[in-house]
């Protein structure tokens, strides 16, 4: 099945989105755990279902402490609704 035929996932429960935002706001030792996988971190919440639109792509950075405080409603927003091909956790210039 093509990438385009797929359904997008639906959204995080939002216990574990805010589990997660503040664990990439204050824990460094989970952001290092979030870069090299996703997956491994969002199982250590007690998450049993990570899917793909959480990895970074390719050289990709993850968003400062700083930059996920300031955009935090709007990640959380993000992360609650259908889910798209890209992480909304991506570092953005600003």
């Amino acid at each position: 099945m093509a990438n385009e035929d797929k359904i997008p996932p639906a959204g995080l429960h939002p216990r574990l989105v805010k589990k997660l935002l503040d664990q990439l706001e204050s824990n460094e030792a989970f952001r290092v755990t979030f870069q090299a996988s996703p997956e491994k971190a969002l199982r250590s919440l007690g998450y049993s279902d990570p899917w793909d639109c959480l990895q970074l792509k390719e050289g990709a950075t993850l968003a400062s402490p700083d930059q996920i405080k300031a955009q935090r409603n709007k990640l959380e927003d993000t992360m609650m609704g259908v889910q798209q091909m890209t992480c909304p956790l991506d570092a953005q210039s600003s």
